[in-house]
């Protein structure tokens, strides 16, 4: 998504939201970033808890409760403007001694993104002729 994209797109709070995410996992100049690497068919993914912390990092004076509501928008609007490259799935994990299920966002390894390469490929080498 390029800079007139995002601009265009920031007019409601998730969907602003949803373009800071994004910009979060492609500019290594950006601080705050809640991507995660993943393994195997998985690149990159964010988990719900991670978003909720960081929307209230992001949004000053955000409750919990709001930032819950907002993490659900926020991940709409992401499959929305990713044109749904994007997945959400949901992982079962146990932390001190307590199950829970927990939405994940994740980058698929061959998700095809504009304005980069996909992980992996070969440069073509100059042809002259």
């Amino acid at each position: 998504m390029d800079d007139e994209m995002r601009r265009s797109t920031t007019n409601a709070l998730p969907t602003r939201l949803a373009a800071k995410l994004w910009k979060a996992r492609a500019d290594p100049d950006v601080r705050d970033d809640p991507w995660r690497q993943g393994c195997k068919t998985v690149r990159e993914y964010v988990k719900a808890s991670d978003l909720k912390h960081w929307i209230r990092r992001q949004e000053q004076g955000v409750s919990d409760a709001y930032a819950k509501k907002l993490v659900s928008r926020t991940i709409d609007a992401l499959l929305d403007l990713s044109k749904n490259r994007l997945a959400v799935r949901k992982k079962s994990e146990r932390k001190n001694g307590l199950s829970y299920t927990e939405r994940r966002i994740l980058l698929p390894t061959d998700a095809e993104i504009p304005g980069e390469s996909p992980a992996g490929s070969p440069e073509t080498a100059d042809v002259h002729g």
